[in-house]
């Protein structure tokens, strides 16, 4: 059935048509929901167990399982496979209920999660296993460790809410085997060739949002004022502003860093910032 979008012109209520979901019929989904108007969906490892409990709930209560996923700062990226519940309803469970948890927790109305989630149906084994190590390598892209809160060590050692059997099994029928080409296939620069995963990159801030966002976290009245901080609370503030959806060629473009010290920006002790 055709969804779709309410809005009025002139006092009358029009709908324009939404596209419906591609259905997937292998039951396979990456999913990716992400904070809306880029906020940040988990301040510090509370928050981050708080969503892994509810998807650990919803889990058994709706039967899908979990091949893989990745908390990020401001987004979420999971591939899930159908159960006893459509797709739909098993998102807005588990979105509705970590937004009450956050929003009691900070104390804030509104719209936590942008617009509806993003879905993209996974058809055929090559294009499964691109989207595993896609997921698994998202934390590299803010100089963090592919197993820094994904299922990455699950695979590797004992799972504890992934489903890590059917990923394995295609890799190789020996166990011990298989974690080693896990490992590989995430881990390896090279995609061996895969397809790429598919899903849209989220759209970037437009310069005039960046440089709000820049001068916000950095705590700078102008972006040059950046190249001024320390090298930690510098390096902080490029972490942030890459998790906030700022690409390394806008954050040096902006700011006067170079390139190289915008890719090699690295958070203390291995964590991401949390404010």
């Amino acid at each position: 059935m055709m969804q779709s979008i309410i809005f009025f012109i002139q006092g009358r209520e029009m709908r324009m048509p939404r596209q419906a979901r591609r259905k997937s019929e292998s039951g396979l989904h990456h999913v990716m929901v992400r904070g809306i108007n880029q906020t940040q969906l988990f301040y510090d490892d509370e928050d981050r167990r708080a969503f892994m409990e509810r998807l650990r709930r919803y889990k058994r209560e709706c039967g899908f399982l979990l091949h893989a996923w990745c908390l990020m700062g401001n987004h979420v990226h999971l591939l899930v496979e159908e159960g006893r519940i459509d797709l739909s309803s098993m998102m807005k469970k588990i979105l509705l209920s970590y937004s009450h948890y956050f929003n009691r927790k900070y104390d804030r109305r509104g719209y936590l999660f942008q617009d509806r989630y993003k879905s993209k149906p996974i058809e055929g084994d090559e294009y499964l296993l691109s989207v595993v190590r896609y997921i698994h390598r998202n934390p590299l892209e803010v100089g963090q460790t592919t197993a820094y809160w994904t299922s990455f060590d699950e695979y590797m050692e004992t799972p504890r809410l992934a489903d890590t059997e059917r990923v394995l099994e295609m890799l190789d029928a020996d166990p011990s085997k298989a974690k080693s080409a896990f490992r590989l296939l995430v881990e390896s620069e090279s995609d061996g060739g895969l397809p790429p995963c598919g899903i849209d990159n989220p759209a970037r801030l437009s310069d005039r949002e960046a440089i709000m966002l820049i001068r916000e976290i950095a705590g700078v009245s102008e972006c040059a004022e950046v190249c001024s901080l320390d090298k930690a609370r510098r390096e902080e503030a490029v972490l942030l502003l890459r998790v906030r959806g700022l690409s390394i060629r806008q954050i040096s473009r902006l700011t006067g860093l170079s390139k190289g010290i915008v890719e090699r920006a690295r958070a203390g002790k291995g964590q991401l910032p949390s404010g």
